[in-house]
């Protein structure tokens, strides 16, 4: 069991799981949610809709103790009077009718686009950059070997046509860093082009 699940059980510290890329996993089950082995109501699980069926939908999802869901609930009332029904009608049909299963059948490309691009890095970046191979999603985390200027990288590859996502927009710690999406670039788009 988690060191980080321990501590906050017997501390009863409240935890906070985010596990909105599950369903993103590409070659093996992923492990179970520390939900899953929760018996003292410490850990609040959260998951989406939205990473395998729409952003735009906005629908997830929340499991914990019930006096905290109802508490939840009544913040979320006063700050926002509910989701919009139409979005919520719109989940419904997606499960009755099977449609988010068979989206969630996509993740099969997501597989090949993130070898793809694995691929091109290690036939263009390799001896600038390390990255780590992806278990699931739709980003590869790359990290420069020697300092690179963020703003100048940005500025060079956008007169390319190239939008990059500096590590430095994600983690202030991270200006030697690219945050690479391979979600919805289709590999022929990528032939003969370099990464950045």
């Amino acid at each position: 069991m988690n060191t980080l699940f321990k501590v906050c059980q017997r501390e009863q510290l409240p935890l906070l799981e985010d596990d909105v890329y599950r369903e993103l996993w590409f070659d093996s089950p992923p492990p179970p949610p520390l939900k899953s082995g929760d018996q003292s109501g410490n850990v609040l699980y959260l998951g989406s809709m939205s990473k395998v069926l729409s952003p735009g939908l906005r629908i997830g999802w929340i499991v914990g103790p019930e006096p905290v869901i109802d508490r939840l609930a009544d913040i979320k009332m006063q700050s926002d009077y509910g989701s919009s029904s139409l979005s919520q009608w719109a989940a419904g049909e997606c499960f009755r009718t099977g449609i988010y299963h068979e989206q969630a059948a996509f993740v099969e490309k997501l597989k090949q686009r993130c070898d793809h691009l694995l691929d091109l890095l290690e036939s263009h970046l390799s001896d600038v950059a390390e990255w780590s191979v992806p278990s699931g999603g739709f980003y590869v985390w790359l990290k420069w070997r020697r300092p690179v200027s963020p703003a100048a990288l940005f500025h060079r590859a956008l007169k390319e046509g190239v939008l990059l996502n500096p590590g430095i927009v994600y983690d202030r710690a991270a200006a030697s860093c690219l945050r690479l999406s391979f979600a919805y670039a289709a590999p022929p788009k990528w032939s003969g082009r370099s990464v950045c």
